[in-house]
């Protein structure tokens, strides 16, 4: 028995060394990325406008930044939520880590291009020392679902909310309208799927019919399928067994969303210019679907600024304050992006 220990043990102690090896490169190739982005990010924004914007909006600029403290704190819980199955290494992950690692994670994937490149990947990495590859990555999958799906839940009620608002509507919106609903209920759809039977495997084997890396993909299903099915097991496990947690962490979800519009409410009460909570509802609704339509832009550079033109001038508001909303995301996107790529270097 104790020579069983001795061999197991160097054994492990290296397969964990390697791993935090890996996590380190991880985090410093991270760490790297996002402060030529944010550098990049700076400067598109220029210096000259985010000076005058800050000076505009005033003290109100604390609130806008403050809001985000609970968004991430809400998403930190549904994300938490999620973790909390009962295993022993789940109960090792505690809150405030998985609150830097969700700050970090949407940083990182705010500045790389197609959006989940970058985050979800740094979080596997990042828990998979503690919860194994496969837990790790069931875990992280099934909170970046309910991030889209309270999108989905969140788009499909805007749609009415619109009509309400803007009775005369061109048929270029309405056209927009009816395919934003079809599209967000097959998505919707689609969730269901995966939160029954996993989407691991799925996905997989669709992606094994890609070009460059579709070779590899089959490769890796051929000789990993245990794995794999451990991985969509593992998902689904929340929706059958757990439907108390899974109804918790969508719905703090969907929370999040609506509470969000604050945000455009106190920028629009900086300008002395105040709207409604509908207006801000169809206003993050309308800019972050055209947002997410453009996901492979990073930094989604001049996809938020159209989506809010385009429904600043349905809502027939200004122009003008939609420039100044645009730019005052912007700003705080800058601050965020900069606490969550300073985070990455935070140990503990």
């Amino acid at each position: 028995m104790w020579s069983d220990t001795t061999r197991i043990g160097p054994q492990l102690f290296t397969g964990r060394s390697y791993m935090a090896k890996k996590a380190k490169i991880a985090q410093n190739l991270f760490f790297l990325l996002g402060a030529l982005a944010l550098g990049f990010m700076i400067y598109k924004t220029g210096i000259d406008n985010i000076l005058h914007d800050i000076r505009q909006t005033g003290w109100w600029f604390v609130l806008i930044i403050g809001l985000w403290v609970p968004v991430y704190l809400l998403n930190t819980y549904s994300f938490y939520i999620i973790l909390q199955d009962g295993s022993e290494e789940t109960k090792n992950i505690g809150f405030l880590r998985l609150f830097k690692l969700v700050i970090s994670g949407f940083a990182i994937n705010y500045i790389t291009p197609f959006g989940l490149m970058g985050g979800e990947p740094y979080k596997i990495i990042e828990l998979q020392s503690t919860l194994g590859i496969q837990r790790a990555t069931s875990s992280v999958l099934l909170s970046t679902m309910m991030h889209f799906v309270s999108h989905f839940i969140f788009w499909m009620v805007s749609i009415p909310l619109l009509l309400f608002l803007v009775p005369v509507l061109s048929d270029v919106v309405e056209l927009g309208m009816i395919v934003s609903a079809a599209t967000s209920f097959f998505l919707l759809v689609w969730a269901y799927r995966v939160y029954t039977r996993g989407g691991v495997d799925r996905a997989m084997m669709l992606g094994g019919r890609l070009p460059f890396i579709g070779k590899s993909l089959r490769a890796y299903r051929r000789n990993n399928q245990e794995k794999i099915d451990q991985m969509d097991s593992l998902i689904a496990d929340l929706y059958r067994n757990r439907k108390k947690d899974f109804v918790l962490s969508l719905s703090l979800e969907i929370f999040t969303r609506f509470f969000l519009c604050l945000e455009v409410i106190v920028m629009m009460q900086a300008v002395g210019h105040p709207i409604t909570l509908g207006q801000s509802v169809l206003i993050e609704s309308i800019q972050s679907l055209i947002g997410n339509i453009l996901f492979f832009m990073p930094m989604q550079m001049g996809s938020r600024e159209g989506g809010i033109v385009i429904v600043f001038g349905i809502l027939s508001l200004p122009l003008s304050y939609g420039v100044f909303v645009s730019l005052c995301k912007r700003i705080r996107e800058i601050f965020w992006t900069l606490v969550g790529i300073l985070l990455i270097k935070v140990k503990k």
